[in-house]
């Protein structure tokens, strides 16, 4: 009899344990500083509870994720500046997700800002060059 109810316990403790963050992909944008993460969690048989994960960028930014019913989330963010960066999702906040995965992407630069147009200086008219070489000339006879 006790190893009945011990063998229900851990059937139920599994069935009840959080859900567990299955697979990351990151997808940068071709020649953009955007990305876009799309996490997938692994729910058991029964398991319709719900799991927070925390996204970190790899650049000091991060967001957090409620999965609620969802079994994929995705979120989206931009890099101020271009390069390799490591994003990991892990488990995170009142009602964790267990586990942890990361992904390594490549971002491309971000883009330049815009600088304002300045005005080019006017060149001197040849016309003007040409009269006053012309008055020269006349002044020097």
């Amino acid at each position: 009899m006790i190893v009945r109810a011990v063998a229900l316990f851990i059937a139920a403790s599994s069935a009840l344990a959080a859900p567990k963050i299955e697979h990351v992909a990151a997808r940068p944008a071709a020649s953009s500083p955007e990305l876009e993460v799309s996490i997938s969690i692994a729910r058991g048989r029964f398991d319709t509870g719900n799991c927070d994960a925390r996204v970190d960028f790899g650049d000091g930014q991060g967001r957090s994720v409620d999965f609620g019913v969802a079994r994929t989330r995705s979120v989206r963010h931009t890099y101020k500046k271009g390069g390799n960066y490591t994003v990991i999702v892990k488990g995170a906040g009142t009602t964790p997700c267990e586990g942890t995965q990361q992904a390594t992407v490549r971002i491309a630069g971000a883009p330049e800002p815009k600088k304002a147009n300045k005005a080019e200086p006017k060149k001197k008219s040849a016309r003007k060059d040409d009269r006053k070489k012309a008055e020269k000339k006349e002044e020097a006879k």
